[in-house]
């Protein structure tokens, strides 16, 4: 590379610095994966799907069925980091912490070469690196199976050497930016079509003969790597899909359409090729565009306020349930670290835009903003958009707090001064900030119950609970409130808050399992099994809730299926009828919750029911850290396995490890079939 550029800052002082804000970004990201897995949300289910289809050997048969096609880097580096974690989301999770590291590092190089030759440029990636190490967000999105951390790798590494390009005209710096922005474009379009906005930009740096070569270089670069996966797409459907469909998905199911977004997925979905979906998806948005023009201007202001608020949606918080309510600690860390300092990051971006020289790089920043906000405002906007234009937003907050500032023509400040009224009026204006504020008074009372209880003094926890309540009512707030009412002595109270903690939220695991747990505490196991079994809750979201409360008391029999297994298995899909007994197909890893004390024995029913084309199980039974049992041959016939058990002081924890395979017509990933257990005595 040119001498000029070095990885990290020349002073010791200042790579001191550097190293502290990447440990401390690196600390906060793993504080985040400490917590308890989260449940996935929006894009991550149908990421994780398709993910576990390629592992599986089943290519992208889930996009026969789904919405719209997505571009493919972000599944095949998920199915990469799940492999290599052994089929562990949360484990596959550090891979995303390590990009994440990798790309708040490149973000210091970005910051410091837009700065250009100036005195300022190290200290400006400073800040740059420091607002985006104080920025939760990043964090948040480094715990999500999403695309945007490995978008944003990808998108920095093109806006870098892009800039490494302009300042040395060096044919390399334009032939790997075609190569980064290729690979950006396949983990998401959006790039796609900047790329002739951008070879215009590289004219106007160099006009000549030479940067018209340059350009087509990169534009062949990129389109070279694009390629194989649009011949992919003719090959599979018969039809160029350059990339993605997800356009002409949201041409339609953000046009106002008069049905439900729910009626569009479900029309969409029953056309098998993505091709015909997308022309499909795309003819009714036209035909809603053409009968009703004013849609058109409707939507940039709707989006506008889409983009630039603050909502606090499922992709904000890591949590097991999103029904469950955000931790007092946790919600305060996210209004500071998430809105205040958005906010903080705006005002300061665009002062910092408003004095900064408008050389070339501006041109570059303008332009990408200026094409992100416009895309999304004839489309769909969402907050988590904003990721795609921070990089330009903190560079240019940092050139504010360097002080890296010119006197600039009036009209350029006063560009951005209205410009800031306006975002700061959709941001006052249109975010839930009576909502944030009875969050927060929520929490705080929730607190105050907690540390009446602690104390041992019950009123007042019973007072600080109603207060909760009163002020939001919610599924926790109600389990909270029974449970207080438990330790008094009231059963009939306490029931009926388990009860109305159900009503409160119908699919909420965690109020369907304590509601449960309790009948099931007072000898009422019927009335368990009843509450266990709603319409409502996904099975094996239950089964994971229960296993994670740990707190039902471990049994010597367990009759798997049979309604009254919650809590003491995990790892197993919804109860079947199979082969004339009611019980359970397990995943690759299953657990089973046994007590503690003397026991000779350990027994267990199951079957493999698989087809002969499918991978042997090689089922592997652990009943303590150093023993484990190899079962060889498992049939499709019921089998009872004997293994012997020594005695434990602690609650027994067995594991059941199995070779997956998938049904043709099903996403499961199925283990074994576990009929019963029992602990011989």
């Amino acid at each position: 590379m040119d001498k000029r550029f070095r990885w990290w800052p020349t002073t010791s002082r200042y790579r001191l610095i550097l190293i502290l804000l990447l440990v401390g970004a690196a600390a906060v990201r793993l504080a985040l994966w400490f917590l308890p897995s989260h449940q996935p949300a929006n894009d991550e289910v149908e990421y994780l799907a398709v993910a576990r289809d390629l592992l599986a050997g089943n290519g992208w048969r889930f996009y026969d069925s789904y919405p719209w096609l997505r571009a493919p880097l972000y599944p095949l580096y998920l199915a990469a980091t799940l492999w290599l974690s052994n089929n562990d989301p949360q484990i596959a999770l550090l891979f995303n912490i390590g990009l994440s590291l990798v790309h708040v590092w490149l973000l210091w190089l970005l910051g410091r070469e837009w700065a250009g030759d100036q005195a300022q440029a190290e200290k400006v990636g400073l800040w740059t690196v420091g607002l985006a190490s104080g920025l939760l967000t990043f964090a948040t999105f480094a715990n999500l199976w999403m695309s945007e951390t490995l978008w944003n790798v990808l998108w920095a590494s093109s806006l870098l050497l892009m800039v490494r390009w302009q300042r040395t005209k060096q044919l390399r710096f334009a032939l790997l930016a075609g190569l980064t922005i290729g690979l950006t474009i396949l983990t998401r379009s959006l790039p796609l079509a900047f790329l002739p906005v951008l070879l215009g930009w590289m004219w106007w740096n160099w006009r000549g003969w030479r940067s018209v070569q340059h350009g087509l270089a990169l534009g062949l670069v990129t389109c070279a790597v694009i390629a194989p996966w649009s011949l992919r797409n003719w090959l599979a459907y018969g039809r160029l899909i350059t990339v993605e469909t997800g356009f002409a998905y949201n041409l339609w199911a953000f046009s106002e359409p008069p049905i439900e977004l729910s009626e569009i997925n479900t029309i969409l979905a029953a056309i098998p090729n993505p091709a015909e979906r997308a022309d499909y998806a795309s003819a009714r948005g036209r035909e809603l565009l053409a009968t009703d023009p004013s849609i058109l201007a409707r939507k940039p202001w709707t989006n506008t306020v889409y983009l630039w608020r603050i909502k606090p949606i499922e992709d904000r918080f890591l949590q097991a349930n999103y029904y469950s309510d955000v931790a007092l600690p946790y919600l305060i860390v996210a209004l500071m670290f998430d809105d205040v300092w958005y906010i903080a990051c705006v005002v300061l971006a665009l002062w910092g835009f408003a004095r900064a020289q408008r050389d070339a790089r501006w041109w570059l920043g303008l332009l990408w903003v200026g094409y992100i906000v416009g895309s999304t405002m004839f489309t769909h906007g969402e907050a988590r958009y904003r990721q795609f234009f921070w990089p330009m937003m903190l560079i240019y907050a940092a050139f504010c707090l360097a002080k890296l500032r010119i006197n600039t023509p009036i009209w350029q400040r006063l560009a951005a001064t209205a410009l800031g009224l306006l975002i700061g009026w959709v941001i006052l204006d249109h975010s839930p900030w009576q909502l944030l504020q009875q969050q927060v008074r929520r929490g705080w009372w929730h607190w105050q119950a907690d540390q009446a209880l602690a104390a041992g003094d019950l009123p007042q926890a019973e007072a600080a609970s109603l207060k909760a309540l009163s002020i939001l009512p919610s599924a926790d707030s109600w389990l909270a409130f029974a449970a207080i009412k438990d330790q008094f002595g009231q059963p009939d109270a306490a029931l009926e808050a388990y009860i109305a903690a159900t009503n409160h939220n119908h699919d909420y695991p965690l109020a369907h399992y304590r509601l449960g747990h309790y009948l099931l505490k007072r000898g009422d196991q019927t009335a368990a099994s009843q509450a266990w079994a709603n319409q409502y809750v996904d099975s094996s979201s239950l089964l994971a809730t229960a296993w994670q409360a740990a707190d039902r008391p471990a049994e010597d029999w367990i009759d798997v299926g049979a309604g009254v297994d919650v809590g003491l298995i995990d790892g197993f899909y919804p109860a079947e009828i199979l082969a004339d007994s009611t019980a359970r197909w397990s995943t690759a890893k299953a657990k089973l919750r046994l007590p503690a004390g003397k026991a000779t024995m350990l027994r267990l029913r199951l079957s493999n029911p698989r087809p002969i084309d499918a991978p042997a199980a090689k089922l592997q039974i652990c009943v303590a850290a150093a023993q484990c049992v190899h079962v060889d041959s498992l049939g499709a016939e019921w089998r009872v396995l004997h293994i012997p058990l020594a005695a434990s002081q602690h609650e027994r924890q067995i594991e059941m490890l199995a070779q997956p395979w998938q049904p043709a017509s099903d996403q499961r990933q199925l283990g074994i079939v576990l009929d019963w257990v029992e602990v011989v005595r």
